[in-house]
């Protein structure tokens, strides 16, 4: 009998070791969060993702949203890394379903800045400054100081990024002085120096860079890599190639490390001019391949993932939309009993306008019709040659488009065979998106190309670029 019960106080204690040791395998949020952030940085992001796997089933098993909400936006941030974008947006909108169930500032800060993240590296700028203004309103309500201002120190640099992309100059002033409140980072100091770098005064970008390096502070490694990478940029323009080569390849080796796949294919490129100007052209063509290779897989991502937020954005929109006309509805039955008489007078009015309408469009159609049918058949024949990418296209856009063709290159004469083969796309009206279809290049690839034609053809930015060329 004592060895019966012996054996079951044994057993028990035995299940109770057991469950003590699995709880102690549950991660805190904040551990979770600082361990993820660990193996990101020392590159083993497989193991951050296994982490964070773990951690979600362990956290559902206890209904722990903040925590199952916490690792979804992990894992976004992780695939964002990857240049997974399509994988990063479906962790982001699953946290985006648990935290509408709760109210947790950081973690809503945190998730609609990956989400920023992913709409800045598919080219949707837009929509990525109006994710970081949500993120900054929730970043402002979390109650630590440093952990608030650290967020805000990291939102408003990437919003200074999609500024400097769109080029709105009074934007990139007031985000660099918010930013500057916050604290002094390296990224502060890099960002000074590259002004500089790009108006050719080396001594006072060396300056700024050297201020950026004397920093102490437990700085990430991307500030490492981008003050590393300027560097390097600082040396080029003093055409101490060797110096050079040898602070962009520290500061690859950075980029490897964290997974920084648009940065990597920027330090590529740089690397292959660098072995240009050292007169090595085996090692610049290397890096070049790299550069092309890396590029066409980024690409690839944002073609993927594309379609995610567009399917967001018009969804939030129809959402938009029932919501008005519900209200709309409401108000209209409230007043209907008073302003019957007013709406059947004015129905009488539209219809009477709309048929005076009708006639007068069936008249001008009558007399447009011919001249209609030739600019379509002229139109989709030239749509046609430019999808296929057609060397004639041109050729056939000058007959019939001859005043515009001239116009244009008459007071534009620095405009080269390709800005004026871009500007033929905008005079046939064609959006944003065909474009990078027909040219099989991304979305961001093309808004970059408007930026530089709009700064050849002096045109302020107020200004529609597709209007002015259908007006030109």
């Amino acid at each position: 009998m004592f060895l019966k019960y012996s054996h079951k106080k044994t057993l028990s204690i035995l299940i109770l070791l057991f469950i003590t040791n699995y709880k102690a395998q549950i991660h805190s949020i904040k551990e979770l969060d600082s361990l993820t952030e660990k193996y990101r940085t020392e590159g083993n992001i497989k193991k951050s993702i296994e982490l964070n796997l773990n951690a979600l089933k362990d956290y559902k098993k206890q209904n722990n949203k903040d925590g199952i909400a916490a690792s979804y936006i992990n894992m976004g941030g992780l695939f964002w890394n990857l240049h997974r974008y399509k994988e990063s947006l479906k962790y982001l909108e699953d946290a985006e379903e648990i935290l509408r169930q709760i109210k947790n500032s950081k973690l809503c800060a945190k998730m609609y800045g990956e989400y920023a993240r992913n709409y800045a590296s598919i080219g949707l700028l837009d929509q990525s400054n109006s994710s970081l203004n949500t993120s900054i309103y929730f970043a402002n309500q979390i109650p630590d100081k440093k952990e608030r201002e650290k967020m805000l120190y990291f939102f408003y640099t990437w919003k200074l990024t999609n500024f400097e992309e769109l080029g709105e100059a009074d934007s990139i002033r007031n985000t660099v002085k918010k930013r500057m409140e916050l604290a002094i980072q390296p990224l502060t100091y890099v960002y000074t120096a590259e002004i500089f770098l790009k108006n050719k005064k080396t001594d006072s970008a060396e300056y700024y860079l050297n201020k950026a390096s004397q920093l102490s502070g437990d700085f990430s490694h991307y500030q490492k890599s981008m003050t590393l990478l300027a560097f390097g940029k600082l040396y080029t323009q003093k055409k101490e190639h060797e110096k050079a080569l040898e602070y962009y390849l520290q500061s690859l080796s950075i980029l490897h490390q964290i997974s920084r796949k648009n940065d990597i294919k920027n330090v590529y490129k740089l690397i292959s001019d660098a072995y240009g100007s050292l007169s090595n052209p085996e090692k610049k063509n290397e890096y070049l391949e790299k550069y092309a290779a890396i590029s066409d897989s980024i690409n690839e991502s944002e073609r993927e993932a594309l379609r995610i937020p567009v399917d967001k954005i018009i969804h939030t929109e129809n959402e938009r939309e029932k919501n008005e006309r519900t209200k709309y509805l409401i108000l209209i039955s409230a007043l209907i009993a008073a302003c019957i008489i007013i709406v059947i007078i004015l129905t009488r009015r539209y219809i009477k306008k709309q048929k005076q309408a009708e006639e007068i469009i069936i008249e001008t159609l009558h007399e447009t019709d011919e001249l209609k049918s030739k600019l379509n058949e002229a139109f989709e024949e030239l749509s046609k040659l430019a999808m296929a990418n057609d060397p004639f296209f041109l050729t056939r856009f000058k007959e019939v488009y001859p005043d515009f063709y001239n116009t244009l290159t008459t007071k534009y004469p620095n405009l080269s065979a390709n800005d004026i083969k871009f500007s033929a796309f905008l005079r046939l009206n064609l959006s944003t998106k065909t474009i990078a279809q027909y040219k099989n290049i991304s979305i961001r690839t093309i808004e970059s190309r408007k930026y530089r034609l709009r700064k050849k053809l002096d045109l302020p930015s107020d200004i529609d670029l597709n209007k002015w060329m259908m007006e030109l």
